[in-house]
Protein backbone atom coordinates (compact mmCIF):
# COMPACT_ATOMS: atom_id res chain seq x y z
CA UNK A 1 0.00 0.00 0.00
CA UNK A 2 2.92 2.34 1.11
CA UNK A 3 4.85 1.52 -2.23
CA UNK A 4 1.53 2.34 -4.11
CA UNK A 5 0.95 5.77 -2.78
CA UNK A 6 4.30 6.70 -3.68
CA UNK A 7 3.95 5.73 -6.94
CA UNK A 8 0.54 7.06 -6.97
CA UNK A 9 2.32 10.83 -5.61
CA UNK A 10 5.26 10.44 -7.78
CA UNK A 11 2.53 10.43 -11.18
CA UNK A 12 0.65 13.45 -9.52
CA UNK A 13 4.09 15.45 -9.05
CA UNK A 14 4.88 14.44 -12.85
CA UNK A 15 1.29 16.02 -14.24
CA UNK A 16 1.71 19.00 -12.24
CA UNK A 17 5.40 19.26 -13.44
CA UNK A 18 4.24 18.98 -17.09
CA UNK A 19 1.12 21.10 -16.58
CA UNK A 20 3.02 23.90 -15.06
CA UNK A 21 5.57 23.02 -18.18
CA UNK A 22 3.31 23.57 -20.41
CA UNK A 23 1.59 26.85 -18.92
CA UNK A 24 5.15 28.47 -18.53
CA UNK A 25 6.02 27.50 -22.34
CA UNK A 26 5.93 30.80 -24.56
CA UNK A 27 3.53 30.57 -27.65
CA UNK A 28 5.84 31.31 -30.94
CA UNK A 29 3.40 33.40 -33.91
CA UNK A 30 5.19 34.62 -37.08
CA UNK A 31 3.66 37.88 -38.49
CA UNK A 32 1.99 37.75 -41.49
CA UNK A 33 0.87 40.96 -43.61
CA UNK A 34 1.65 44.73 -43.04
CA UNK A 35 -1.03 45.82 -40.33
CA UNK A 36 1.63 46.41 -37.57
CA UNK A 37 3.67 48.05 -39.29
CA UNK A 38 6.35 49.61 -39.65
CA UNK A 39 7.11 47.73 -36.20
CA UNK A 40 6.53 44.39 -37.38
CA UNK A 41 6.53 43.17 -40.54
CA UNK A 42 5.89 39.75 -42.69
CA UNK A 43 8.30 36.94 -41.56
CA UNK A 44 9.13 38.43 -38.01
CA UNK A 45 9.16 36.34 -34.87
CA UNK A 46 7.06 37.44 -31.78
CA UNK A 47 6.22 35.15 -28.38
CA UNK A 48 3.68 35.82 -25.95
CA UNK A 49 4.54 35.93 -22.06
CA UNK A 50 6.19 32.92 -19.93
CA UNK A 51 2.60 32.19 -19.01
CA UNK A 52 0.58 32.07 -22.16
CA UNK A 53 -2.30 29.82 -20.77
CA UNK A 54 -2.94 32.43 -17.90
CA UNK A 55 -3.36 35.26 -20.77
CA UNK A 56 -6.78 33.99 -21.09
CA UNK A 57 -7.60 35.50 -17.28
CA UNK A 58 -6.01 38.43 -17.65
CA UNK A 59 -7.99 42.09 -18.48
CA UNK A 60 -6.47 43.32 -21.53
CA UNK A 61 -4.82 47.21 -21.43
CA UNK A 62 -4.85 49.98 -23.55
CA UNK A 63 -2.18 49.71 -26.25
CA UNK A 64 -1.11 45.97 -25.15
CA UNK A 65 -0.65 43.74 -28.63
CA UNK A 66 -2.41 41.02 -28.49
CA UNK A 67 -3.63 37.56 -30.53
CA UNK A 68 -7.01 37.27 -31.64
CA UNK A 69 -9.15 35.48 -33.28
CA UNK A 70 -11.15 37.00 -36.07
CA UNK A 71 -14.83 36.60 -36.41
CA UNK A 72 -13.85 34.99 -39.33
CA UNK A 73 -11.85 32.15 -37.19
CA UNK A 74 -8.79 32.89 -37.75
CA UNK A 75 -5.62 34.53 -35.89
CA UNK A 76 -4.78 38.31 -36.06
CA UNK A 77 -2.15 40.27 -34.22
CA UNK A 78 -3.57 44.13 -33.20
CA UNK A 79 -3.29 46.50 -30.67
CA UNK A 80 -6.23 47.08 -27.81
CA UNK A 81 -7.25 51.34 -28.43
CA UNK A 82 -10.70 51.14 -26.58
CA UNK A 83 -11.61 49.07 -23.20
CA UNK A 84 -15.15 48.36 -22.07
CA UNK A 85 -17.71 50.99 -21.77
CA UNK A 86 -15.86 53.51 -23.67
CA UNK A 87 -16.80 55.77 -27.01
CA UNK A 88 -13.79 55.10 -29.26
CA UNK A 89 -13.49 58.07 -31.87
CA UNK A 90 -11.09 58.54 -34.66
CA UNK A 91 -10.47 61.95 -34.88
CA UNK A 92 -8.55 64.08 -37.35
CA UNK A 93 -6.29 60.70 -37.52
CA UNK A 94 -6.31 60.46 -33.68
CA UNK A 95 -7.62 58.53 -31.42
CA UNK A 96 -9.99 60.04 -28.85
CA UNK A 97 -11.42 58.26 -26.08
CA UNK A 98 -14.87 59.52 -24.34
CA UNK A 99 -14.21 63.01 -26.74
CA UNK A 100 -10.32 63.18 -25.27
CA UNK A 101 -7.49 62.67 -27.27
CA UNK A 102 -5.11 59.88 -26.30
CA UNK A 103 -1.48 60.79 -25.86
CA UNK A 104 0.46 57.78 -26.87
CA UNK A 105 3.97 57.22 -24.44
CA UNK A 106 7.44 57.27 -26.41
CA UNK A 107 7.51 53.51 -25.42
CA UNK A 108 4.23 52.87 -28.34
CA UNK A 109 5.47 56.08 -30.25
CA UNK A 110 8.96 53.56 -31.08
CA UNK A 111 6.55 51.27 -32.17
CA UNK A 112 4.36 53.29 -34.52
CA UNK A 113 6.41 56.15 -35.61
CA UNK A 114 7.83 55.98 -39.55
CA UNK A 115 10.48 58.13 -40.54
CA UNK A 116 9.81 61.54 -42.74
CA UNK A 117 12.86 61.59 -44.36
CA UNK A 118 16.10 60.37 -45.12
CA UNK A 119 18.19 60.66 -41.93
CA UNK A 120 19.41 64.43 -41.40
CA UNK A 121 23.51 65.26 -41.28
CA UNK A 122 24.43 64.92 -38.19
CA UNK A 123 27.81 67.08 -38.55
CA UNK A 124 25.59 70.09 -40.07
CA UNK A 125 25.97 72.35 -36.39
CA UNK A 126 26.19 75.76 -36.31
CA UNK A 127 26.54 78.23 -34.00
CA UNK A 128 23.25 78.68 -31.53
CA UNK A 129 22.68 82.38 -30.01
CA UNK A 130 21.65 81.07 -26.47
CA UNK A 131 20.23 83.45 -23.79
CA UNK A 132 21.65 80.62 -20.81
CA UNK A 133 24.94 79.94 -22.27
CA UNK A 134 27.59 80.34 -24.78
CA UNK A 135 29.09 77.29 -26.63
CA UNK A 136 26.29 76.27 -27.45
CA UNK A 137 26.00 74.46 -30.77
CA UNK A 138 22.79 73.61 -32.61
CA UNK A 139 21.51 71.02 -35.73
CA UNK A 140 18.49 72.81 -37.39
CA UNK A 141 15.99 70.75 -39.67
CA UNK A 142 13.35 72.52 -41.88
CA UNK A 143 10.48 70.09 -41.52
CA UNK A 144 8.87 68.84 -45.32
CA UNK A 145 5.51 68.00 -45.44
CA UNK A 146 4.82 64.83 -43.85
CA UNK A 147 2.41 62.27 -45.93
CA UNK A 148 1.16 59.27 -44.66
CA UNK A 149 3.34 57.29 -46.90
CA UNK A 150 4.42 53.87 -46.08
CA UNK A 151 8.02 52.60 -47.51
CA UNK A 152 7.50 49.22 -46.28
CA UNK A 153 4.19 48.74 -48.40
CA UNK A 154 5.24 49.49 -52.07
CA UNK A 155 2.58 48.34 -53.55
CA UNK A 156 0.05 50.08 -52.07
CA UNK A 157 -2.48 52.61 -53.51
CA UNK A 158 -4.13 55.23 -52.24
CA UNK A 159 -4.31 59.35 -51.88
CA UNK A 160 -2.06 60.27 -49.18
CA UNK A 161 -2.79 62.81 -46.33
CA UNK A 162 -0.97 65.05 -44.42
CA UNK A 163 -0.01 64.04 -40.94
CA UNK A 164 0.24 66.53 -38.26
CA UNK A 165 2.58 65.13 -35.88
CA UNK A 166 5.99 65.13 -36.73
CA UNK A 167 9.07 65.47 -34.55
CA UNK A 168 13.00 64.69 -34.13
CA UNK A 169 14.44 61.46 -32.92
CA UNK A 170 18.19 62.26 -32.18
CA UNK A 171 21.05 59.42 -30.54
CA UNK A 172 23.57 62.02 -28.60
CA UNK A 173 26.78 60.74 -27.21
CA UNK A 174 28.13 63.51 -24.75
CA UNK A 175 31.65 63.48 -23.06
CA UNK A 176 32.31 65.69 -20.09
CA UNK A 177 32.38 69.21 -20.96
CA UNK A 178 34.32 72.63 -19.67
CA UNK A 179 31.62 73.13 -16.95
CA UNK A 180 31.12 69.38 -16.06
CA UNK A 181 28.25 68.15 -17.75
CA UNK A 182 26.14 69.41 -21.00
CA UNK A 183 22.77 70.68 -21.44
CA UNK A 184 20.68 69.45 -24.17
CA UNK A 185 17.70 70.85 -25.56
CA UNK A 186 14.81 70.45 -28.55
CA UNK A 187 13.37 73.67 -29.86
CA UNK A 188 9.92 73.39 -31.96
CA UNK A 189 9.12 76.36 -33.51
CA UNK A 190 9.57 78.92 -30.79
CA UNK A 191 9.03 76.76 -27.78
CA UNK A 192 12.33 75.51 -26.26
CA UNK A 193 12.51 71.74 -23.79
CA UNK A 194 15.48 71.75 -21.51
CA UNK A 195 17.23 68.62 -20.23
CA UNK A 196 19.73 70.35 -17.55
CA UNK A 197 22.62 69.10 -15.93
CA UNK A 198 23.34 65.83 -18.32
CA UNK A 199 25.56 63.61 -17.07
CA UNK A 200 28.27 62.23 -19.43
CA UNK A 201 27.03 59.37 -21.59
CA UNK A 202 24.96 58.21 -24.36
CA UNK A 203 21.31 59.28 -24.63
CA UNK A 204 17.97 59.55 -27.00
CA UNK A 205 16.16 62.50 -27.37
CA UNK A 206 12.72 62.57 -28.77
CA UNK A 207 10.94 65.99 -29.18
CA UNK A 208 7.86 67.18 -31.52
CA UNK A 209 4.33 67.54 -31.92
CA UNK A 210 2.03 64.16 -30.47
CA UNK A 211 -1.28 63.63 -30.35
CA UNK A 212 -2.25 67.40 -29.92
CA UNK A 213 0.62 67.73 -27.50
CA UNK A 214 4.06 69.27 -27.49
CA UNK A 215 6.25 66.91 -26.47
CA UNK A 216 9.44 65.70 -25.04
CA UNK A 217 11.54 63.39 -23.76
CA UNK A 218 15.13 62.60 -23.38
CA UNK A 219 16.60 58.96 -21.47
CA UNK A 220 20.16 57.01 -21.16
CA UNK A 221 20.93 54.54 -23.13
CA UNK A 222 22.64 51.34 -22.81
CA UNK A 223 26.26 51.07 -24.78
CA UNK A 224 25.72 49.52 -28.55
CA UNK A 225 21.86 50.04 -28.13
CA UNK A 226 20.22 50.63 -31.63
CA UNK A 227 16.68 52.51 -32.47
CA UNK A 228 13.87 50.56 -33.19
CA UNK A 229 13.04 49.96 -36.95
CA UNK A 230 10.48 52.88 -36.93
CA UNK A 231 13.49 55.34 -36.56
CA UNK A 232 12.48 56.31 -32.79
CA UNK A 233 14.61 54.22 -29.75
CA UNK A 234 12.71 52.08 -27.64
CA UNK A 235 11.87 55.10 -24.67
CA UNK A 236 10.06 55.32 -20.98
CA UNK A 237 6.46 55.45 -20.52
CA UNK A 238 5.88 59.18 -20.01
CA UNK A 239 7.17 61.92 -21.47
CA UNK A 240 9.00 64.46 -19.56
CA UNK A 241 6.95 67.07 -21.17
CA UNK A 242 3.57 67.13 -22.26
CA UNK A 243 1.38 70.38 -23.22
CA UNK A 244 -1.34 71.31 -25.18
CA UNK A 245 -0.23 72.11 -28.83
CA UNK A 246 -1.24 76.01 -29.85
CA UNK A 247 -3.25 75.70 -33.07
CA UNK A 248 -3.92 73.42 -35.43
CA UNK A 249 -0.50 73.11 -37.83
CA UNK A 250 2.95 70.99 -37.52
CA UNK A 251 5.19 72.23 -36.48
CA UNK A 252 7.60 73.87 -39.11
CA UNK A 253 11.47 73.86 -37.96
CA UNK A 254 12.94 71.35 -35.56
CA UNK A 255 16.20 71.40 -33.66
CA UNK A 256 18.75 69.80 -31.20
CA UNK A 257 21.21 72.36 -29.09
CA UNK A 258 23.95 71.12 -26.74
CA UNK A 259 26.52 73.13 -24.56
CA UNK A 260 28.21 74.31 -23.39
CA UNK A 261 30.77 72.19 -25.58
CA UNK A 262 33.58 72.99 -28.07
CA UNK A 263 32.65 72.67 -32.00
CA UNK A 264 34.76 69.52 -32.39
CA UNK A 265 33.15 67.63 -29.07
CA UNK A 266 29.92 69.09 -30.87
CA UNK A 267 30.20 67.48 -34.37
CA UNK A 268 31.14 64.40 -32.32
CA UNK A 269 28.23 64.46 -30.40
CA UNK A 270 25.36 63.44 -32.50
CA UNK A 271 25.35 59.82 -33.75
CA UNK A 272 21.98 59.94 -35.18
CA UNK A 273 19.29 62.39 -36.47
CA UNK A 274 16.20 61.63 -37.94
CA UNK A 275 12.94 63.55 -38.61
CA UNK A 276 9.53 60.87 -37.29
CA UNK A 277 5.66 61.31 -37.90
CA UNK A 278 3.33 59.49 -35.93
CA UNK A 279 0.84 57.06 -37.54
CA UNK A 280 -2.56 58.96 -39.03
CA UNK A 281 -5.77 57.15 -38.18
CA UNK A 282 -7.79 56.64 -40.80
CA UNK A 283 -11.57 55.00 -40.80
CA UNK A 284 -12.74 52.45 -42.91
CA UNK A 285 -14.64 52.84 -46.35
CA UNK A 286 -17.72 53.24 -44.63
CA UNK A 287 -16.14 56.40 -43.05
CA UNK A 288 -17.19 55.66 -39.58
CA UNK A 289 -15.66 57.37 -37.24
CA UNK A 290 -17.25 56.59 -33.54
CA UNK A 291 -18.45 53.18 -31.95
CA UNK A 292 -19.52 52.37 -28.21
CA UNK A 293 -18.33 49.75 -26.69
CA UNK A 294 -20.85 47.80 -24.52
CA UNK A 295 -19.33 45.67 -20.94
CA UNK A 296 -16.94 43.31 -22.07
CA UNK A 297 -16.03 44.29 -25.78
CA UNK A 298 -12.93 46.00 -26.96
CA UNK A 299 -12.05 48.21 -29.78
CA UNK A 300 -8.84 46.92 -31.65
CA UNK A 301 -6.83 48.59 -34.26
CA UNK A 302 -3.55 47.45 -36.41
CA UNK A 303 -0.27 50.16 -36.62
CA UNK A 304 -0.51 50.56 -40.19
CA UNK A 305 -4.75 51.35 -40.44
CA UNK A 306 -4.39 51.47 -44.30
CA UNK A 307 -3.13 48.04 -44.13
CA UNK A 308 -5.46 46.59 -41.55
CA UNK A 309 -8.65 44.72 -41.02
CA UNK A 310 -9.58 45.00 -37.36
CA UNK A 311 -12.56 46.61 -35.10
CA UNK A 312 -12.94 49.35 -37.77
CA UNK A 313 -14.36 46.91 -40.19
CA UNK A 314 -15.40 43.18 -37.78
CA UNK A 315 -16.84 45.99 -34.52
CA UNK A 316 -15.75 45.30 -30.92
CA UNK A 317 -14.53 41.88 -29.82
CA UNK A 318 -15.79 40.23 -27.00
CA UNK A 319 -12.98 39.00 -23.97
CA UNK A 320 -13.33 35.83 -25.51
CA UNK A 321 -11.80 36.75 -28.57
CA UNK A 322 -8.10 37.30 -27.11
CA UNK A 323 -5.82 34.74 -26.72
CA UNK A 324 -2.19 35.73 -25.79
CA UNK A 325 -0.64 39.18 -24.94
CA UNK A 326 2.70 39.64 -26.66
CA UNK A 327 5.01 41.82 -24.65
CA UNK A 328 6.70 44.58 -25.37
CA UNK A 329 9.82 43.79 -27.11
CA UNK A 330 8.77 40.76 -28.57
Amino acid sequence: MGRRRLTLAAVAAAAVGLSLALLARPRQFVVEGLSMGPGLLPGDRVASGPWPLLDRWRQPERFERWIVAAPDGTPALKRVVGLPGEVVSLRDGDLAIDGRTILVAPAILAEVATCVATECDPSALEPAVDPIDSGTWQWRVAVPEALDDAAFAPRERRVLLPVRDVGLAAIVGLTASPAGTARLSARIDDRRIVWRSTAPGRYAIVAGRLDGHLVGAAWPLDIGSAPARGCVPQGPEAWDVAVAWPGDGPPQTLALDASPLDRDDAARCVERLVLWRDRLLRPAADQIEEWRLRAGEYFLLGDFPSGSRDSRHWGPLDRGAFHSLIPRGR
